[in-house]
């Protein structure tokens, strides 16, 4: 980069002497295209795959001033968006690459429509008529309930779900003895039916003569019930405990059944003393499942219990990319991130939205989305609920309660372990989220300069790409930000 820094200060320096402004711009100057480049590489390093695709592969670095880089977004809605959402992640790799500080705006402009790319293998899109999932090896029935389209092909990886795909690999490749049993818990249309099932197709396809059992805990007493009316008991325990794998959904629902309880109890020990995997899950801990006896409490947490939350913004860009591509729709990326954006629902309620949307397309005679047809025709986006605005003081409000701090020592002269990495994710989530400068955000966490809020943020960056419990905490603390 020495090759281009060097001509470029030098032209700003000669331009102070003078008092003469200078823009340069693609057209006189063609290393600002390579500049662009390289920062745009940096972006990708630092930002998710979805968010890179949506919100910055349709940006162009169009002039340059002493100071001030002009980013043109092809439209208004996306240059609004970076402005406030990504305006301190352009910045940060933009000044590291021009080696300068530069201000940042967002202009609006027509330019060429990159080439989609694919979303890389953590956020794979849904295959086509003519490229199939998989080649599975085995029969329907040999599958035992599972849903064709829940498997790993189909399945979107974010930081919401990312611990819990890790966890499933690991029982992929060593079934019965890592972690074992899993307990998957989250809220409704979350994901867990799909990741757990998504393990049954992959031990499958590994293994065809591998005994998959999947049902809902319900199915369990249902039956039980009926082998109980036609004496049949000895053949309901040879069809649940004779399988190498037992996949159960919606466990919390054994709760308050005592018999049915003792039956599962027995159940769970036959197989898991044998070695054979158990999954579960729940809309709940095991601890918090009321009416759920201790015995099964403690197996339940004797194994890996994760969570699987909301997805956050990054994977709903990606959902809603895989969910169009499937249905055949294209789509402009604006269309995309308003779609994001404005419904930060779960997965069901998202797919639900889609499925109107492609009807409403159906009907005209087209199929490819646009802003356009979001905003001006058939789709009423202000029914969609939306958050009231964050202040700073709530942000910190809640970081402060979410560590069991009070907010004047996260905001005072403190550097206990805690406090300070208290503190960081503040200095990160204030940065991030509200897009504030840094000045401000210093001077909210107690008069600190700028170069330890830089720090902050870069280390909380840094450990954001390489610790999924940071990650977690991060998305915990979002949640809160916006519900409470």
């Amino acid at each position: 980069m020495d090759n281009l820094t060097y001509p470029f200060g030098l032209t700003v320096f000669f331009c102070r002497i003078l008092s003469v402004k200078i823009t340069l711009t693609s057209e006189t100057n063609p290393d600002l295209a390579r500049l662009w480049k390289n920062t745009q590489e940096e972006l990708k390093v630092v930002v998710a795959p979805a968010v890179f695709q949506t919100f910055i592969a349709n940006t162009l670095l169009v002039s340059l001033t002493d100071n001030t880089a002009q980013i043109a977004c092809p439209n208004a809605y996306l240059a609004d968006l970076n402005r406030r959402r990504y305006a301190s992640v352009f910045k940060s790799a933009l000044d590291h690459i021009a080696k300068s500080d530069l201000h940042l705006e967002f202009v609006i402009q027509d330019l060429p429509r990159p080439a989609t790319a694919p979303l890389g293998p953590l956020f794979n899109s849904s295959p086509t008529p003519e490229q199939p999932a998989s080649v599975h090896q085995y029969t329907t029935s040999t599958v035992s309930n599972l849903h064709p389209r829940y498997t790993f092909q189909n399945l979107i990886v974010g930081n919401s779900n990312n611990f819990a795909y890790a966890a499933a690999q690991g029982i992929v490749s060593n079934p019965g003895t890592t972690y074992n049993p899993l307990f998957i818990w989250g809220g409704v249309g979350v994901g867990k039916t799909h990741l757990m099932q998504a393990i049954g197709h992959e031990l499958l396809t590994r293994n065809p003569n591998f005994k998959i059992r999947y049902f809902p805990a319900e199915t369990f007493g249902n039956e039980l019930i009926s082998a109980l009316k036609s004496k049949s008991i000895n053949q309901f325990k040879d069809k649940y405990r004779h399988a190498d794998c037992l996949l159960v959904d919606d466990i919390q629902f054994i709760a308050g059944k005592e018999y049915i309880q003792e039956e599962f109890f027995h159940t769970f020990n036959h197989l898991h003393l044998g070695g054979k995997q158990v999954i579960l899950t729940s809309d709940r801990r095991p601890d918090q499942i009321q009416g759920l006896e201790d015995r099964l409490v403690s197996r339940f947490l004797g194994g890996l219990t994760v969570d699987i939350q909301a997805p956050d913004l990054e994977m709903r860009v990606a959902i809603i990319r895989q969910k169009f591509e499937s249905l055949r729709i294209t789509t402009d990326p604006a269309a995309i991130s308003y779609l994001a954006e404005t419904y930060a629902g779960n997965i069901r309620e998202i797919e639900g939205k889609i499925q109107i949307l492609a009807v409403q397309l159906t009907s005209t005679g087209t199929r490819h989305l646009s802003l356009n047809h979001l905003t001006s025709q058939n789709f009423d986006a202000a029914s969609a609920p939306k958050a009231a605005p964050v202040t700073a003081r709530h942000l910190i409000s809640v970081c402060a309660k979410f560590f069991n701090l009070r907010t004047s020592d996260l905001c005072g002269a403190a550097r206990q372990k805690q406090l300070v990495s208290a503190r960081h994710l503040t200095a990160f989530l204030l940065l991030t989220e509200l897009n504030l400068p840094l000045d401000q955000v210093g001077h909210l966490l107690g008069g600190r300069d700028h170069t330890s809020i830089i720090h902050a943020r870069d280390k909380v960056r840094l450990d954001l790409s390489t610790n999924p419990q940071t990650q977690k905490v991060v998305h915990q603390i979002k949640q809160l930000i916006y519900t409470v």
